[in-house]
């Protein structure tokens, strides 16, 4: 069964930048919302921004045995999104993917205590940008992460791989402890790519994760396009209503949702921007990159996501070019408040030679 209209949905990590979009789009559609976050000081901003329909529950460590256990953390919740992820990426951590396996083997098996829980856990991940269909997964990463890092190589990516290799082996174990119980709800799982569009509360998040991306894409920073080299996106408000389908749909159960939309290269966004915002943003320096750009040149079959925007009120994806107008717009309507800088500003002006010594 699926959750009703107006029901109680708990999204961990409620102050990440998918799940802030999510929330924003749930509570558009009805519904409300528990969000976790690690302390509500920081983020007591977010009760006042999302209003009556949005609680915040205190939970600083999602991988703490017992932290599901708290009765008023599932009391009353018709689904759960599980967005909460450790977002540290040090090459040391190798910890990191049996704590994932493991939070959420504890959060399922809560949930099926519960019997007011009927309805889809979702487990945003991270797929192989060549050839992916619901099958897939991420095991280059799996591999790769197998054996603790020996310090060679680079110590960023290897913190990446061992992101990506958590989220593949938590939703592989999270699909096995679904076929081995067969509880009363349906287990779902959404894998999304690379997220642009929208962005909420600047003031108080800043630009976060791949939406940083784009902020600094809008500065001029010529560093920008380097974090995220050419491979598939998909609008972040997409991401959110496949999250929306596979916690209310009856007909989604056990599935995997692709959230994937379509390939794009910088060439293609540099294109864009130019055209849709001429001499508004700094683009100059994007033009200076002398290397040649390597197009990604992997498939996708999203059909099943298409069919599933479809029935809950969209044509398919949202357009590159449409995704990309959506965030620019955020950033120069926002462009006057005092948005904070973020770890990936400071990176980027560390690269530009802006910042020296910090």
């Amino acid at each position: 069964m699926s959750v009703p209209p107006g029901g109680l949905i708990l999204l961990t990590g409620a102050n990440g930048y998918i799940a802030s979009v999510t929330i924003h789009l749930f509570l558009a559609r009805g519904y409300s919302i528990r969000g976790t976050v690690r302390s509500i000081r920081r983020n007591a901003w977010m009760k006042t921004y999302f209003g009556p329909r949005f609680e915040l529950v205190e939970v600083p460590n999602i991988h703490s045995p017992g932290v599901f256990e708290n009765g008023d953390l599932l009391r009353g919740v018709d689904g759960i999104v599980h967005m909460a992820m450790d977002m540290d990426m040090n090459p040391q951590n190798q910890g990191i993917i049996e704590n994932t396996i493991q939070s959420n083997l504890r959060l399922l098996e809560a949930a099926a205590r519960e019997s007011r829980v009927k309805t889809a856990c979702a487990l945003p991940t991270t797929g192989v940008p060549y050839k992916i269909d619901s099958s897939t997964w991420n095991e280059e990463a799996i591999e790769q992460t197998s054996k603790p890092w020996n310090n060679e190589g680079n110590p960023r990516w290897h913190g990446i791989k061992l992101y990506a290799a958590s989220k593949a082996r938590g939703e592989q174990e999270a699909f096995a402890w679904a076929r081995k119980h067969q509880p009363s709800f349906s287990f779902n799982t959404v894998v999304p790519n690379v997220n642009f569009g929208i962005a909420i509360s600047h003031e108080n998040m800043s630009y976060r994760s791949t939406a940083a991306v784009l902020d600094g894409v809008v500065k001029g920073y010529p560093a920008a396009p380097s974090v995220l080299p050419s491979q598939w996106y998909v609008d972040v408000e997409d991401t959110a209503l496949l999250h929306l389908a596979a916690l209310t749909l009856d007909d989604v159960h056990d599935e995997r949702l692709l959230a994937f939309a379509g390939k794009y290269s910088w060439t293609q966004i540099m294109e864009i921007l130019h055209r849709r915002y001429p001499g508004k943003i700094g683009l100059g320096a994007l033009s200076n990159n002398a290397e040649p750009e390597v197009v990604d040149a992997g498939e996708v079959d999203n059909q099943r996501s298409i069919e599933v925007l479809k029935m809950m009120g969209k044509e398919g994806f949202t357009t590159l070019e449409d995704t990309l107008v959506k965030a620019v717009d955020t950033i120069l309507e926002n462009q006057a408040k005092n948005v904070p800088k973020t770890r990936i500003d400071l990176y980027y002006e560390s690269v530009a030679g802006r910042v020296v010594g910090s």
